[in-house]
């Protein structure tokens, strides 16, 4: 609850910025796009299961309605909180066949979002709302440990929860293509530093070290909680 209400005061003070440097605003580029570096923070009962960050990336893509401060996107995400390698012979009865067995705990994120933010300036701060679904998967493959270069793979566990949040952030123009003598912008590349705060619903999952083997038999811990995430992100937006 704490760190909810310190976001929301955030989130209250960059609404402010925005407003305050939208009285010009008026449409240029029509699109935008990027991608992030991601670190993700798990918040509550998830927090609990899952004790260190998860690192990743993120993509997406929006359109910003002519002559207004809003846009509207797509944004695609992918978290790693988990990851273990073992090595181990490829059976019982092929023993001198040596393998790389790897097991990934991860979450894919899709999310529907509606951005407020000015279209001038060098500072563009933002306000995003979002609304989607995490996809919270365990895979584990195999390959060879030398020179083997085929791999298998298969899904241990998997659940699907819906996830709604809010963030902002502040884009920093540092190249900015404009049109002949009309100086209209028709590209710009910003540096993109943001934060977002995901509601997660309730989903089961496993962690690292949830797989136990015992006598050929595989055994799982699986962890029921709701998925809430804090993201922060540092990438490159291009409006175009």
């Amino acid at each position: 609850m704490e760190v909810t209400m310190r976001l929301l005061k955030s989130l209250t003070a960059i609404s402010f910025i925005i407003f305050f440097f939208a009285v010009s605003a008026e449409a240029q580029e029509r699109f935008q796009a990027g991608g992030h570096f991601m670190l993700g923070y798990p918040q509550g009962g998830f927090k609990e299961n899952v004790e260190h960050p998860g690192l990743g990336g993120n993509f997406y893509f929006a359109y910003h309605l002519p002559r207004t401060i809003l846009s509207t996107g797509v944004t695609f995400g992918f978290l790693i909180y988990g990851h273990e390698t073992r090595v181990e012979p490829l059976s019982s009865s092929i023993p001198d066949l040596i393998v790389d067995v790897n097991t990934t705990n991860s979450i894919l994120l899709c999310h529907l979002f509606l951005r407020l933010q000015p279209q001038q300036g060098m500072f563009r701060p933002y306000l995003d709302g979002l609304m989607g679904l995490e996809f919270l998967t365990t895979d584990t493959s195999i390959h060879g440990h030398h020179n083997w270069e085929d791999e298998l793979s298969s899904n241990n566990y998997n659940d699907l929860a819906f996830s709604y949040g809010a963030g902002g952030g502040t884009m920093v123009s540092f190249l900015q293509i404009r049109r002949g003598e009309s100086g209209r912008h028709i590209f710009s590349m910003d540096l993109d530093i943001g934060v977002r705060y995901l509601k997660g619903g309730e989903a089961e999952y496993l962690k690292k070290g949830s797989i136990h083997r015992e006598s050929g038999v595989v055994i799982y811990d699986v962890y029921r909680s709701k998925t809430d995430l804090v993201k922060a992100c540092i990438g490159i937006s291009c409006s175009f």
